[in-house]
């Protein structure tokens, strides 16, 4: 995760019965939390130490004035696809390695723990269940299975030993199976409910509508596409937080602040302290301790700076010198620091609840899970908003865990999701025969004596469909030239239901599907492809077979970024 990491082991189910799921922090055995996501590396990019471990390392190494590269909240860098994440000293390293060590280091973990427990691990026989934000785009979920090959979790992208679970739909899986009983017995079948997984990036939505009853086996269909906010989640309070300390400092001493390493993350773990007990109306101090920074912050500045930033502030927002070193931090700036992000997320909310009724539908629960949905400042916000006699606002007794032990039971039973909605339309480029009554002339082209129509988009499925989970779609494409011996399959996608061109505006392109269709001196028929692709899983799945019905093999699918 963008704030904190960890990983759970089930045994697959011999017969029925609940699940058995244990979860783990990966620097510590005996914690069934997750640890601070942060990943060290010595200065010639070697893997050092990842979690709470890299946080004491980088402090000792800082402490013997030598020198690391730590990095926090890189899984934001891939929210951007930046080739390179930066260190908390600014310096940059491949994004890639940065993730693929702190999979590999998690995953040796996970399969040291199996083998205590055990005995000998066959490798082939785990299924890893990786977890990714449902906001994802294709592009991303590809660079994260390029991750696991490199980390050695998988052989190859295609490995079916790896499944992506989208985040909200764990938690949504596991809300249902750790609910009380009282709860359990009013999720009926037909009854819908909405989860909202707040996490230290984002803000992940998804409205599923129950297809069993309390006894059954869970079963649910997406109602409305996932959806959300790419950086709502709670690193960005943070990012508020310092964007103040800026104001208050001043450059100069903002500057220097940066590049105390050390003090700038004691004071960031401070104020996580005081972000997760907040809450307006509550008789409790926000009071952040400013000694980390050293000499650089004397009594006699800090005094200065309170006067100054007070003359030319609201008196709600007027801060108060405690002690030598400490600032008292008003409710009003406090808050401030949350609303933009709760204001995203109550309109997101707002706007889903409308969709929703649009469908005749009725929402009868929000759950709350991930680690922000903890503070207790976005619970009173969500409830005040949106609580009345026909929805209630629940949480589960571990929200941040809700995901992880949701992927283990996604990982037993993929088929629990059994449709969802397609967030975009999705087809190809392609050649058609040339009808002067449907095709602009613009759009005619002649290959080995024949008229086609270029740029056709050929859509698979459209924006707003839903999608089984097993469904396939089926094309057969034959090559325009006989001597081709590689066909170059081009995706597209568009908002629009409706486009029929590939160069109209709001189509873009996704990525390819390069196929070996044989030698050149084989007959166009023998070189038919048939492209199988399925939408309704985590990530689009695509192959293709031969005349014969065999898959072939030497066929990748690539997208834009990757």
């Amino acid at each position: 995760g963008t704030g904190a990491s960890g990983y759970a082991i089930t045994p697959k189910l011999m017969e029925s019965g609940k699940p058995r799921i244990e979860v783990f922090n990966p620097c510590d055995d005996t914690d069934d939390q997750k640890t601070v996501t942060a990943i060290l590396f010595d200065d010639n990019f070697n893997f050092l130490a990842f979690g709470s471990q890299a946080l004491q390392q980088y402090a000792e190494i800082l402490d013997d004035e030598e020198t690391g590269l730590l990095f926090q909240t890189y899984k934001m860098h891939l929210l951007h696809l930046d080739s390179n994440a930066v260190s908390v000293d600014g310096r940059e390293m491949p994004l890639m390695t940065i993730i693929a060590e702190t999979l590999r280091f998690i995953s040796e973990k996970a399969l040291h723990k199996l083998s205590e427990q055990v005995g000998k691990v066959v490798k082939t026989k785990i299924k890893w269940v990786l977890t990714v934000p449902a906001l994802w785009s294709e592009e991303h979920k590809q660079f994260m299975r390029r991750a696991c090959v490199e980390a050695g979790i998988i052989d190859n992208l295609n490995d079916t030993n790896l499944l992506l679970c989208l985040e909200p739909e764990g938690a949504s899986i596991s809300v249902r199976e750790d609910a009380e009983e009282a709860v359990r017995q009013q999720m009926d079948s037909g009854s819908v409910g909405m989860v909202l997984d707040c996490g230290g990036g984002t803000v992940d939505i998804t409205i599923h509508k129950l297809l069993c009853e309390p006894h059954e086996k869970f079963l649910c269909e997406e109602l409305l596409p996932s959806s959300g906010g790419c950086e709502w989640g709670s690193k960005f309070v943070d990012l508020y937080f310092e964007e103040f300390l800026k104001e208050f400092f001043g450059e100069e001493l903002f500057e220097s602040y940066k590049r105390n390493a050390v003090g700038r993350l004691d004071i960031l773990k401070h104020f996580e302290m005081l972000k997760r007990k907040f809450c307006p109306g509550v008789d409790e101090r926000s009071r952040l301790q400013l000694s980390y920074i050293g000499e650089d912050l004397c009594t006699k500045k800090l005094t200065e700076l309170v006067k100054e930033y007070n003359s030319t502030h609201p008196s709600e927002f007027a801060l108060k010198q405690r002690g030598t070193s400490s600032l008292e931090l008003p409710s009003a700036l406090m808050g401030s620091f949350f609303q933009p992000l709760f204001e995203n997320i109550k309109s997101k909310v707002e706007q889903l609840l409308s969709q929703v009724e649009e469908k005749g539908e009725q929402l009868k629960f929000i759950f709350l899970v991930g680690g922000f949905s903890e503070s207790p400042y976005l619970k009173s916000e969500i409830k005040k908003r949106f609580e009345n006699k026909g929805l209630q606002i629940l949480m589960p007794r571990r929200p941040q865990v809700s995901v992880v032990r949701g992927a283990c039971l996604f990982g037993l039973d993929p088929h629990s999701i059994s449709s969802r909605i397609a967030k975009k339309t999705y087809g190809i480029n392609t050649l058609t025969t040339f009808d002067p009554e449907k095709h602009p002339e613009t759009k005619r082209v002649t290959i080995e004596g024949e008229d086609f129509c270029e740029d056709v988009f050929d859509a698979f499925v459209k924006a707003g469909d839903s999608i089984g989970a097993d469904e396939m779609h089926h094309k057969t494409y034959c090559p325009v030239r006989s001597r081709q011996t590689v066909m170059r399959i081009i995706f597209y996608c568009s908002d629009s239901r409706d486009a029929d061109f590939v160069d109209e505006e709001g189509v873009e392109q996704l990525g390819e599907l390069t196929i070996d269709i044989g030698r050149p001196f084989q007959s166009v028929e023998d070189k038919t492809v048939k492209v199988t692709l399925r939408f309704g899983h985590t990530h689009i799945y695509a192959c293709a077979t031969n005349r014969d019905g065999t898959e072939i093999r030497n066929c990748e699918f690539k997208f834009d970024h990757s």
